[in-house]
């Protein structure tokens, strides 16, 4: 029983090996086991192909998700404005409608593969950006309910609530710009250029991050 333990143990190790080592940074694994210099080509090959379908993929959805949630940004700007201007609550159809919006963007990126570090930083921040969103939604809402209660109490909890919801919303920018950020450093370790597919606060702001203002 014990050997067989033992000769299990060794097995798994070596598994190990062949699954934690890169095989091309060895002419050789322990054991005598030779590398096919062939096969890590083709795999070299398979897996730069693969990150690159997956940059393709990731940069045509932050465009695409950049320009339907902007008039969901543009509404919350309005409900949650930075300024001192009066805010215009959102009716309940307003938020299904920017809820879909939100929902159907998360729904893509929890779509896309998962593949290279840098591609699942760009690929987690998006989730994490569309979460808040979804989240700066569903407490946007519910200060609405809160603040028709038509007491002082219920008027002052709404009012903490709306604060709540300002803050989850510029969580999700700035996750979101993470995110892009990482994706244009992508681009550019690609010899693609730059790729500015920032989420900001409202469309009257610039979609550029303000360190490539000048490309």
């Amino acid at each position: 029983m014990g050997v067989t333990v033992a000769v299990a143990l060794v097995a798994a190790a070596v598994v190990l090996v062949l699954l934690l080592v890169r095989p091309w940074e060895l002419e050789s694994l322990p054991g005598g086991i030779e590398v096919d210099p062939a096969r890590v080509a083709e795999l070299e090959a398979a897996e730069v192909e693969r990150n690159d379908e997956n940059l393709t993929a990731a940069a045509e959805l932050a465009v695409s998700a950049q320009e339907r949630l902007l008039p969901v940004m543009d509404g919350l700007h309005e409900a949650l404005p930075t300024d001192e201007a009066r805010p215009e609550r959102p009716t309940s159809a307003e938020l299904g409608e920017w809820r879909d919006v939100v929902q159907e963007v998360a729904g893509e990126v929890e779509a896309l593969p998962p593949g290279s570090s840098e591609h699942n930083i760009v690929r987690n921040g998006l989730l994490l950006s569309t979460a808040l969103l979804g989240d700066t939604l569903d407490v946007l809402e519910l200060a609405g309910e809160t603040g028709g209660a038509g007491d002082a109490g219920a008027s002052e909890g709404a009012e903490r609530l709306y604060g709540v919801a300002g803050d989850l919303r510029s969580r999700a920018v700035d996750a979101w710009a993470q995110a892009a950020v990482q994706l244009d450093l992508q681009y550019i370790g690609a010899d693609r250029g730059h790729l500015h597919a920032f989420l900001p606060l409202h469309s009257g702001m610039s979609t550029e991050a303000e360190p490539h203002t000048n490309h």
